[in-house]
């Protein structure tokens, strides 16, 4: 059978952005079904529309780090163990088809800063102008409020450090500061799976960091037998690698995707991540242990499915909160 799942995220998000999500996610959803011939091909169509959204944190809708510029990564993982990656590109709109373009034509794994934007320019991806204004400000605001809390210690650290200790506070108290990254994860009548993500990062973060969505194992992750994309708060999510830890879960237990997920969250923080999953039979995993989890699927003879939580407990059917709608 024929399977794809995409993610816009997670965390809280909220009723005022819960449309613009759906509408995206299933635009990308029916951007990637097109391309089902192949896995790889549906994974980066979906991902390339959710990052020309501008709604997601990625591609356009990229957040700013703190010194208000845009740092993007993304990674692309098949069932054969390829994979492409870059890290901290800054102006090229799709990302997950530079870290494509690192997987077919290069003898490396990940790309990162200067020499990412220099590969993508060479091989003929045009810059962009990823942030509009209405983001500049709204990442103006953000500084502000972070720049006027105190440390009680005499020596304080510096500035920079200081304003990324109280971010996740700071987003804690207003999720809608935080866009979602993205994902997605294909099954073709071929048995081939493909495992992307996208994202921006996080607002303010450190000049220079590195997210999870493109390091393999973290995540994005593919192998003979299950395709993973995570989201979330990126630190905890390389400290479990979750998507090598989901795979090594669904072996060693022989257990359903939704399962090897909720077991790798049990052992993290909470409120920090959620993940989807596809392996070889088809079988669909969903799991979070954030309030919200965008997500949409499909698969051979069905059609299109939409959620901001996952699905209940009895595997593929849609839990309380699902939103199940068709893409027209």
């Amino acid at each position: 059978m024929k399977r794809l799942v995409i993610h816009g995220g997670a965390g809280d998000i909220p009723d005022d952005r819960a449309d613009a999500i759906r509408r995206g996610l299933l635009r990308a959803l029916e951007a990637g079904w097109a391309r089902m011939s192949h896995a790889t091909d549906a994974v980066e169509a979906a991902i390339r529309t959710l990052e020309l959204d501008g709604n997601f944190d990625a591609g356009l809708g990229s957040v700013l780090n703190i010194r208000g510029r845009v740092e993007m990564d993304a990674a692309l993982m098949t069932h054969d163990r390829r994979v492409g990656a870059v890290a901290n590109l800054t102006r090229y709109a799709n990302p997950i088809s530079v870290a494509r373009k690192v997987m077919e034509e290069t003898d490396h794994v990940l790309l990162s800063g200067t020499g990412a934007d220099r590969f993508a320019r060479v091989l003929g991806f045009q810059p962009v102008r990823i942030h509009s204004e209405a983001r500049r400000k709204r990442f103006r605001e953000l500084r502000q409020q972070l720049a006027v809390a105190r440390h009680g210690s005499r020596e304080a650290p510096s500035r920079a450090l200081r304003l990324y200790r109280r971010l996740p506070r700071l987003l804690a108290r207003h999720p809608g500061l935080a866009y979602g990254t993205v994902g997605a994860v294909a099954l073709d009548s071929s048995g081939r799976l493909t495992a992307g993500t996208s994202t921006g990062g996080v607002f303010l973060k450190l000049e220079g960091r590195v997210s999870d969505s493109c390091l393999p194992g973290c995540g994005t992750y593919a192998d003979e037998t299950v395709g993973v994309s995570a989201t979330g708060w990126g630190e905890e999510i390389i400290r479990h690698t979750l998507g090598r830890s989901v795979a090594e879960a669904m072996k060693t237990r022989s257990c359903h995707p939704t399962t090897a997920i909720e077991m790798v969250l049990a052992r993290m923080p909470p409120d920090t991540a959620g993940a989807i999953a596809l392996d070889r039979r088809g079988r669909l995993g969903i799991a979070h242990n954030t309030p919200n989890l965008a997500w949409a699927s499909q698969g051979s003879g069905s059609r299109p499915r939409f959620g901001l939580t996952a699905p209940g407990p009895v595997r593929g059917s849609p839990g309380a909160k699902d939103l199940e709608t068709s893409s027209t």
